[in-house]
Formats: structure tokens, sequence, C-alpha cells
């Protein structure tokens, strides 16, 4: 799921729209994108077989006085060169503390970026629909009278209830499990 997003967002930072008209209208840059991919796969493995376990032995060695402030260095030092501005460096910084931040109160991180990508989607979306309600005098209504916008409100509805059904479940079976 998390790599899917990630290539999802890069995609989009070029200027692709995933979907259908990716591999048609640019199947040169999404063919080389999919070759490129399978090689690099291809590579990692035969670096990941023959050397694995040298390569974790190596960095399991090194103290984490050096390997923590080395990786710091470089995650600043990549962020800095993709642009040239030391905004770009405030940014990561922020977004770092901030992520770190939501993991500790249990956020996970794989809906937090698809929201982010996909949100201007789905304002867009939403735009649309409210032009299309304001043309037709039914501006709140035009999203709960198709077939598809009350599927759609369904599953949403279902899947934002679930949690809580799955919960009370685990609960009543522990309770169960106790009284035996």
């Amino acid at each position: 799921m998390k790599q899917a997003v990630i290539i999802h967002g890069a995609l989009m930072l070029q200027g692709l729209k995933p979907g259908p008209e990716l591999f048609t209208a640019n199947a040169k840059i999404t063919y080389a994108f999919m070759l490129s991919l399978f090689v690099a796969n291809l590579m990692m493995f035969v670096v990941g077989i023959l050397g694995g376990k040298s390569i974790y032995q190596v960095v399991t060695k090194v103290p984490d006085k050096i390997l923590v402030p080395s990786v710091i260095f470089l995650t600043i030092l990549g962020s800095y060169a993709i642009r040239n501005n030391i905004m770009d460096v405030v940014v990561m910084q922020v977004s770092g503390i901030i992520g770190y931040v939501l993991k500790e109160l249990g956020f996970h991180p794989g809906p937090i970026v698809l929201g982010l990508i996909l949100g201007p989607i789905a304002e867009k979306g939403l735009v649309q629909g409210c032009l299309m309600g304001q043309a037709a005098k039914n501006t709140v209504l035009i999203f709960f009278t198709r077939p598809l916008s009350i599927i759609l409100i369904i599953i949403t509805l279902v899947s934002a209830v679930w949690p809580f059904v799955r919960g009370r479940k685990k609960k009543k079976e522990k309770g169960v499990a106790a009284n035996q």
C-alpha cells in the first residue's frame, strides 16, 4: 500500500494523471518508468542476495552516535539538493516533527499520504458536483440522488463504522473467554 501511494504521488508530481490515459497519452514515459522499476528490482534482488548479510553486519556495527547523524545529514542534503532551497529543508524538518508526533499518537502514515495526494482530486470533484447541482437548482441533493453516489456513501459509512463494530466484538469475545 505504501509503495503504491509513493508511486502515485511520484507520477502526479511529474504531471501524469494515473488512470487509463496514462498508458495511451503518456505511453513512452509510463513504460520507461515500469521498465526502470523492473530493472531496479532485479538489481536490488542481486545486491540483496549477494550483499545482504554483510551490509547488515556493517550497519549494525556502526555506533548510533555515527549512524543517526549521518542519516539526518543525508536527508537534509537530499532535500536541499532537489531545488537548492533552504525552505525545502525547513519543510522537511517540520514534516518530520509532525510525522513523529502523529506516529507517537498512533496515526498511520499511509492514509495521511493518500489523503494528501487524493485531497485535491476530491476537492475538484466536489466543486464540479456543486456546479452541476447549482445548474440543476439542487446543490446538495445531487450527491444523494445518483445510484453510484448512494453506493459510495454506504461503503464509506460501513468503512467508518466497521472498526467500532470489530472492537466491540473483540471485547465481547474477551469477556466470554475470561468468564470461562
